[in-house]
């Protein structure tokens, strides 16, 4: 996977375990639409679609930032064989010229991923463009509404908030905006720091957990 300064990766296992607590507060549909809204590189996003693609129906992704959209679209590549192939080239290339052993195990490693693929129906993936914040960015850029929302929030670290809404509650501008793209049976995970405040009158809180400096809350709207 690729990443780049200033683009966390978010650890894998956590997010396996965040995706699978939503599913099953969803009822473990057979599969789900998943949407991430600060998607930063895609790194935890391919995680999943490696990990869990049989429980997939789509993965969708939109961040502020052009670059890092292109980024993570590059990364969601990976989730196809012509991606995975191109990738693989890439570090044989590598391999060649410097003879790390890290280009080694890497090499074996997309080996693995290609089989996998092989067997595997066609995931499909769409990144955008969008200030999640502003009204009607993320609307635009989805064409149905999604089973299961999961980001890991900007803690003002390596990533911060960005727009014009990044000292205005951005958390709940979010979640405002969000709804429109949500179903009655729809599941919000947000991952957070736990000075962060995730609540908006629109939506009900159906648990949380914390591991070390992370909050993750999950979240159902109310319907009207």
């Amino acid at each position: 996977l690729l990443s780049a300064p200033g683009q966390p990766a978010f650890p894998v296992r956590l997010v396996s375990e965040i995706f699978q607590r939503a599913r099953a507060l969803l009822g473990h549909p057979a599969a789900v639409s998943l949407y991430d809204p600060c998607c930063g590189s895609g790194y935890h996003l391919a995680a999943l679609g490696f990990l869990h693609r049989e429980a997939l129906t789509s993965l969708l992704a939109s961040d502020i930032d052009p670059e890092t959209v292109k980024l993570a679209t590059r990364n969601l590549s990976l989730l196809t064989l012509e991606g995975l192939n191109e990738r693989r080239q890439a570090i044989a290339t590598d391999w060649q010229a410097f003879g790390k052993a890290s280009h080694q195990a890497a090499l074996a490693s997309a080996d693995r991923l290609i089989a996998r693929l092989a067997e595997a129906p066609a995931l499909p993936t769409r990144v955008f463009v969008a200030d999640a914040t502003q009204p009607g960015q993320i609307a635009a850029g989805l064409t149905h509404p999604v089973d299961l929302v999961l980001s890991d929030l900007p803690y003002g670290q390596l990533t911060a908030w960005q727009g014009e809404r990044k000292n205005e509650q951005p958390i709940w501008h979010l979640l405002e905006q969000l709804r429109p793209v949500l179903h009655s049976q729809s599941m919000v995970a947000l991952a957070t720091t736990k000075g962060d405040v995730v609540a908006h009158e629109n939506f009900a809180r159906h648990g949380r957990f914390r591991l070390g400096k992370r909050l993750i809350t999950f979240l159902k709207p109310i319907s009207d």
